[in-house]
């Protein structure tokens, strides 16, 4: 299912946002050589990593197509390890080294507490799903499959799950595609057609309007502070009240972007299924850099926990970090 979803995205990079220039300034950090993070046993078309989360500069955990999840500890990777969700993991988020929460496409969710993950639970039907834990008693989920329909919005108190269908417009476009919460009562998801649900602690308003057509990815690191990232290459920046209108990352134009993660409001850096990474710093960006040799090296998701400390990993079985 996941493999399908990626191809959904693909096929929808052209849409666009309108949007005004901006001015790259530096080449941006560093990107370490990839390294194939998947065994040689694995067949090469079942290697994909599909999350990542950093809770430290030192500590990530990945998860795969296969259903495990992947450790990188002191700058070394741990071989994969099944978790027992049911299908593939999709998403995965670390607020600190001992707890995790990762959902699968099978619509269950894991736990790990720093050494061991729990039984799954269910969260919500088969889909693709992403997750934003900003605590080790939140999380907030949303799925949505390859074809038209209503998206899944969960979040997890500690304890148990709540979650609802949402309204659909019967497009693909209006499925959900990202969250991001800063706090337990600030939490921002969106989806293609430009669209955004914010979460105040209690419940889930629609926007009024369009953000920006395309709108595939947010990172959310304070309650005043979210960038999203459109797939024709722009940004948009939200303060906690308004969205400014969409600006071109420059240079990234063709980089189809997927994925975005700030350490800080100052601090994001964005990757896309074309393998070029760029750098946001105080309102500026990068001029973007190649993490992964494309075509066929999807960068699927970033991870940051410190300004120009990312790992980014691909639907290859490959990561690298700055």
């Amino acid at each position: 299912m996941r493999r399908a979803c990626l191809a959904v995205v693909l096929s929808l990079v052209l849409i666009a946002g309108c949007s005004t220039s901006t001015s790259a300034v530096s080449a941006g950090p560093s990107w370490s050589k990839p390294i194939q993070v998947e065994g040689t046993g694995v067949p090469s078309d079942y290697r994909s990593l599909y999350g990542v989360s950093c809770p430290s500069s030192t500590t990530c955990v990945a998860v795969d197509e296969n259903g495990s999840a992947l450790f990188w500890r002191a700058g070394k990777w741990s071989a994969p390890q099944p978790v027992g969700a049911g299908g593939t993991l999709s998403s995965i988020s670390c607020p600190t080294s001992t707890f995790c929460m990762a959902v699968s496409t099978g619509g269950n969710a894991v736990t790990y507490d720093g050494k061991s993950w729990s039984p799954p639970v269910s969260v919500g039907p088969a889909a693709t799903y992403e997750i934003s834990c900003p605590t080790v008693t939140f999380c907030a989920t949303v799925g949505a499959n390859g074809i038209p329909g209503p998206s899944t919005v969960g979040t997890f108190n500690g304890h148990s799950w709540s979650t609802f269908q949402t309204p659909s417009a019967g497009t693909v476009s209006d499925r959900l595609m990202d969250v991001s919460c800063a706090t337990e009562s600030f939490c921002v998801a969106v989806n293609l057609n430009g669209q955004t649900l914010i979460f105040d602690g209690t419940k889930w308003s629609a926007s009024r309007g369009v953000v920006a057509k395309g709108l595939i990815s947010v990172s959310c690191p304070s309650t005043s502070f979210c960038l999203g990232v459109v797939t024709s290459g722009s940004y948009v920046t939200f303060d906690g009240k308004s969205w400014l209108k969409p600006s071109v990352i420059p240079g990234f134009q063709t980089g189809f972007a997927r994925s975005v993660s700030c350490s800080s409001a100052t601090a994001c850096t964005t990757v896309g299924l074309s393998g070029l990474a760029a750098s946001w710093h105080q309102g500026h960006w990068s001029n973007p850099v190649r993490v992964f040799p494309g075509p066929g090296y999807a960068t699927v998701s970033v991870s940051c926990a410190k300004p120009n400390n990312c790992m980014a990993v691909n639907n290859k079985g490959g990561a690298s970090n700055s």
